[in-house]
């Protein structure tokens, strides 16, 4: 057992990929264990709605959601990790700035992973799900916030723009899906026969939620493969 713990510990490729594909077992269990009469969906279900406990939601498979969640961002913490030992020369440079600006951000969503999105509990004069949704809302815009500083760091270090294809495509996919974001308010204030959640079609809040988390997966996943210079760049 010792020695299996301490190749873990030592292998960073493989405690990467165990902790991926035990995330990702997590979310699918989680998914399986919610009960069919729920009818979760993408559409018009959060990804919290698997981590919470509500009887209307995941009442027997939120724990699992949990660990499997608490394992993706672990897969997180340990490609940043690598990220800013392959690519940042200093803290205090812009791609150090964006490390620690990622890290926050990182660390608050695990906070809203053991504050399950529940109607029960109290935090602070809130509901768990209220004190998740804070966290949240503060959360995605700070690790939106990072993203966007480590695409300003490669371009100071002298990268092309070409050269950050995935930042584009990522940035643009979010952009459009606030945007439908956006379209939905400004077509429910106008018709209040409009349900205002979850939002119709392309217009639905968790379907963009789920999109900006597979992708921001992906787009973290790149940043940290990525080759930098160590020297002669203040990236």
């Amino acid at each position: 057992m010792k020695p299996l713990l301490r190749r873990f510990l030592e292998d960073g490729p493989l405690r990467r990929r165990a902790l991926l594909c035990l995330g990702i077992a997590g979310l699918v269990l989680a998914w399986v264990l919610y009960p069919p009469e729920n009818r979760y969906s993408p559409m018009r279900c959060t990804i919290s709605y698997l981590g919470s406990p509500d009887a209307d939601r995941n009442p027997g498979g939120w724990r699992i959601y949990q660990l499997g969640m608490t394992a993706l961002l672990l897969w997180m913490a340990d490609l940043l990790v690598l990220r800013h030992r392959r690519g940042v020369a200093r803290w205090a440079s812009p791609g150090g700035i964006a490390t620690l600006t990622l890290a926050l951000g990182l660390a608050m969503i695990l906070v809203t992973v053991w504050i399950p999105d529940s109607r029960s509990g109290r935090w602070f004069g809130m509901t768990s799900g209220q004190f998740h949704t804070r966290i949240a809302l503060w959360g995605i815009p700070i690790l939106g916030l990072g993203v966007v500083l480590d695409a300003a760091a490669h371009l100071r270090a002298g990268f092309g723009l070409r050269s950050l294809w995935p930042f584009h495509l990522y940035a643009g996919v979010s952009a459009f899906g606030f945007h439908q974001l956006m379209e939905w308010e400004r077509l429910c204030r106008e018709d209040r026969s409009l349900r205002h959640w979850p939002g119709d079609g392309l217009h639905s809040t968790p379907l963009w939620e789920w999109i900006f988390f597979v992708g921001l997966m992906l787009h973290w996943s790149w940043m940290a493969r990525r080759r930098e210079p160590r020297s002669g760049a203040s990236g």
